[in-house]
């Protein structure tokens, strides 16, 4: 037990201490992670990003940082800067799991001071210089028929083997969009057809047509991508980042036949791709594609010339998923559709978002490049301005008339920003666009947008 509680800090620490570019899925896929483990490897490294600052000044107030050589135990490391590995094990005595295990000297020291360090971050609670315990949303799981190889009254009768009474879609606390799945029941969401909702915490695991990709784990916003691309049976189509496949395998679905590229840049990920495709029956349609998007042919006579539909889902700040819940199972993990996000760390207003921001436009821009696209659907899985209707407007004054922004999802009631500072640009664009929230929504924070080309395409 404790050799595994050092192999999580040790990966956790070296995830959040990095300052590697690439998405933090792609960061876990590549950690060496045994797969039992990665559901609590998941966990443990968004709630650290999430804390960083505040356990920092917690162990600050504790006097932690004054503490003499002397004091650390033996072979403890300098704590000025503070290592990664400190911050990993602060959270899990203060904020996770509450317990201290391992065997590094870090480990130790946290050890002794836990007591103390519970104290202060109690008393800077009870005067807000600290956030109070905020438990994490417990949000409907949702299941996603697969009309690859599953039917809707199929699916029904699936899950009324497992026990569960098909009851009504109810609104929740928070307001008309929000569910509630009582126990022992499940409902069909009302907006997302082929999706149906079961109670908070219900376990999957060994669920056979979960197993047999029948039914896929899905979260409600991220079947909105699909759903506002909505490409047509036979359609040419690209998705640009793709990996796990979620999104990728639900256009296939609605499709029924044509062809879905699928780029994936990082190798574990395209074979975590490339595996889910066979699972789901999608090869027929999807062909995973090794690469990066924008070195994409956009010419009028290269390989996607007759391409019609593109999806523009790529990494972005993660700022969304507070609400993500963690997986109960190594095959959950590998099911559930988390975004290429980077757990939702990153400041609005700082350098990496914007950086994040201007990639992109430039994946969305290339995508309008195609001679004969005629939708591109660009969705986040952030609630940033910067990387939502900010990267809309800039694309839109980047792409010479030749696209507009046009309706997306009309009936889904949760719209974009509303321009209240007087920004009349937000103002036109937020009734197009959708948002998500786990409030409202009871899903992860989201935000989709859809393009539409205005001049004729070169390619009919």
């Amino acid at each position: 037990m404790a050799r595994n509680a050092q192999l999580l800090i040790d990966l956790a620490a070296q995830i959040t201490g990095s300052s590697h570019a690439l998405g933090i899925k792609n960061q876990l896929y590549a950690s060496g992670c045994p797969p039992a483990l990665l559901p609590m490897l998941t966990a443990l490294v968004q709630g650290v990003a999430w804390s960083r600052d505040q356990l920092l000044a917690c162990a600050q107030e504790d006097g932690l940082f004054a503490l003499a050589p002397s004091e650390l135990p033996p072979g403890c490391p300098p704590l000025e800067p503070p290592p990664a590995e400190l911050v990993v094990v602060l959270y899990e005595a203060l904020l996770g799991s509450r317990r201290v295990r391992g065997t590094s000297p870090i480990v130790e020291l946290v050890r002794r001071r836990k007591a103390s360090l519970q104290q202060t971050l109690a008393a800077r609670r009870k005067r807000g210089a600290a956030n109070a315990y905020a438990p994490t949303p417990k949000l409907p799981r949702y299941l996603r028929v697969n009309f690859l190889r599953m039917s809707d009254a199929q699916a029904r009768s699936h899950l009324d083997s497992l026990g569960l009474r098909c009851a009504p879609a109810a609104a929740g606390p928070g307001g008309p969009n929000s569910l509630r799945v009582d126990k022992g029941t499940y409902c069909a969401d009302p907006l997302v057809p082929g999706l149906f909702a079961l109670p908070p915490g219900t376990s999957l695991h060994g669920d056979g047509a979960v197993a047999r990709g029948e039914l896929v784990l899905q979260d409600r916003s991220s079947c909105l991508s699909a759903l506002a691309l909505a490409p047509p049976a036979g359609a040419a189509v690209v998705d640009t980042c793709a990996s796990p496949g979620n999104k990728t395998l639900h256009c296939a679905a609605l499709m029924g036949r044509g062809r879905v590229t699928a780029f994936e840049r990082d190798p574990a990920r395209l074979a975590t791709l490339r595996r889910r495709v066979a699972e789901q029956a999608g090869e027929m349609i999807v062909e995973p594609r090794a690469g990066d998007f924008l070195a994409a042919d956009t010419s009028a006579d290269g390989e996607f010339a007759h391409v019609s539909h593109v999806l523009v889902d790529p990494s972005c700040s993660g700022s969304g998923l507070a609400a993500a819940r963690e997986p109960s199972s190594a095959s959950e993990f590998a099911s559930i559709d988390e975004h290429d996000g980077q757990s939702g760390a990153l400041a609005p207003d700082s350098a990496e978002v914007e950086a994040l921001a201007r990639a992109q436009e430039r994946l969305v821009l290339h995508a309008m490049a195609l001679p004969a696209v005629r939708v591109v659907v660009y969705s986040t899985c952030s609630v940033y301005r910067r990387e939502n209707e900010d990267v809309v407007l800039r694309v839109l004054r980047a792409c010479g008339g030749r696209f507009e922004l046009a309706p997306c999802l009309p009936s889904w009631p949760h719209r974009g920003l509303d321009g209240a500072d007087g920004d009349a640009e937000l103002r036109r664009v937020a009734p197009l666009v959708c948002r998500a929230a786990a409030d409202a929504d009871s899903t992860n924070g989201f935000f989709v947008a859809r393009f539409e080309r205005v001049l004729p395409p070169a390619h009919a």
